[in-house]
């Protein structure tokens, strides 16, 4: 088993690289595409940085240096994966630079986001945090976030390990602006494959048809059949949106948003995959508490045996796992998978949203000892040993290397296999201007609310677009 299970993971280690540098990784305006199949930053990724400024601290580091950290991960939660390797790199840090002071501000994702907005507009951006792909030229135009670049000629190994897909969605201009702490993949179904066995699937849905079919046997029977939480807004976005979003229109439509070409947000093909998301929801298909509860609350349900399936990203297998404690029963018999395309799509199918979203940045204005204490803090929350404590929890670094997912729950070990045959989408909500993703996420509450059809949805947002 562990000798299979090692294949596995090198075939995921060689498609993840593929998928992202190819799909997940597409043309942005002024940066040539990403290279495929290496597993490094390379071509007009290049680091330019030389480590000359920080020689006086290479081999010596004394000074003492505080930096103050804020990042969406609580050091107390019992759930999150990424809690834990938080603690773990922090001890180490701790360990080996005991000059080195962090004080840390910790918040849960949905706070997070509105508390560094607030910090943006007062320009008291912490010293080390935790910035999202769509922030970032507007975090540039501020001075308010360094580049990494320069971070490759302290460690090259470390930085050239990360995949090329993660390293994508942390690219402005040919540089990097922040050091990728996750290999994340949207639009992931979990579901309880004996409650689909009961209406008649043994296996997810693999058409549109088949979905509906089977989404209403599940309805039927009394299930919610697919969960969602989308208090946040961007969980329809990211889970929902994205896989749709990127068979409706393919690669085209988002390489035609970002360099402003193209139908935009009115693009037909595009819509036809927010009209997917409005049927399942005028169908009852989701949760009726949808747009009022969080990405997390549908793990519950979901363990009670009340929703047959929910949706959300990778990231929520650990917590899933974490959350059912002593009772793994409905872990163990769940099933992974994506959602199926529909007649008329353009884009490759199966597919998801596959990258990094987020990486760790730092504030521009450091000196150049703080700015050096944020690099080995950077390092430590994003190297092998990181994606190692995430690992043990059941969640995924952005760092290649070949693990031993055999003692893993089942569940992370059918996600490592389902993934090898997905398709790699761009992560819209992490590209896309922060305005226009605000005007996204609010009307997909009306579409998931039956309230708006998929063309009000497209000329709201693009009247958002013309103006940002």
């Amino acid at each position: 088993m562990k000798k299979i299970i090692a294949l596995i993971v090198a075939g995921l280690m060689i498609a993840a690289t593929a998928a992202c540098g190819q799909t997940s990784a597409p043309q942005a305006p002024e940066a040539p595409q990403e290279t495929t199949g290496s597993g490094q930053a390379e071509a007009s990724q290049e680091a330019t940085g030389e480590a000359g400024e920080f020689d006086a601290f290479i081999d010596n580091f004394t000074e003492p240096v505080t930096l103050d950290v804020a990042m969406m991960w609580p050091l107390n939660s019992e759930t999150d994966a990424k809690s834990f390797a938080l603690n773990t790199a922090l001890e180490r840090l701790a360990r080996d630079y005991p000059n080195i002071t962090v004080n840390y501000d910790g918040s849960v994702h949905d706070d997070y986001q509105t508390i560094m907005m607030t910090r943006s507009a007062a320009n008291s951006i912490p010293d080390v945090y935790n910035v999202k792909g769509s922030w970032l030229r507007n975090f540039i135009a501020n001075n308010q976030i360094g580049t990494v670049d320069e971070f490759k000629a302290l460690d090259p190994d470390w930085f050239n390990s990360m995949y090329d897909g993660c390293m994508f969605d942390m690219l402005v201009d040919g540089k990097h602006y922040g050091v990728p702490f996750q290999l994340i993949t949207c639009t992931l179904v979990i579901y309880n494959t004996e409650i689909y066995s009961s209406v008649g699937y043994d296996e997810f849905p693999k058409t549109w048809d088949e979905l509906i079919d089977c989404m209403t046997k599940l309805k039927d029977a009394g299930y919610v059949p697919i969960g969602v939480g989308n208090s946040g807004q961007w969980v329809a976005n990211s889970t929902v949106f994205g896989s749709l979003g990127f068979y409706g229109g393919g690669i085209q439509w988002f390489n035609d948003i970002m360099n402003r070409t193209g139908n935009g947000f009115m693009d037909a093909g595009m819509l036809n995959g927010v009209d997917k998301m409005y049927e399942l929801a005028s169908l009852g298909f989701f949760n009726d508490n949808i747009n009022s509860i969080d990405h997390n609350e549908v793990i519950s349900p979901y363990l009670n045996e009340q929703y047959a399936s929910y949706i959300n990203g990778s990231w929520s297998l650990g917590t899933l796992i974490a959350v059912a404690g002593d009772d793994q029963s409905v872990v163990d018999k769940s099933g992974v998978a994506t959602l199926p395309s529909f007649d008329g799509a353009i884009g490759p199918a199966p597919a998801a949203s596959i990258g990094s979203g987020w990486g760790q940045a730092y504030s521009a204005s450091l000196s150049p000892a703080e700015k050096y204490a944020a690099y080995l803090l950077i390092k430590y929350t994003t190297d092998e040993e990181w994606c190692q404590s995430l690992f043990e929890k059941g969640d995924f670094g952005a760092i290649v290397g070949n693990r031993d997912y055999s003692q893993s729950s089942p569940v992370v070990q059918k996600y490592v296999q389902a993934y090898q045959s997905w398709n790699a989408g761009p992560l819209y909500d992490c590209h896309f201007d922060p305005a226009v993703i605000d005007s996204m996420n609010m009307n997909f509450q009306d579409i998931l609310a039956n309230n708006i059809t998929a063309e009000e949805w497209g000329r709201r947002v693009q009247a958002e677009y013309e103006i940002s």
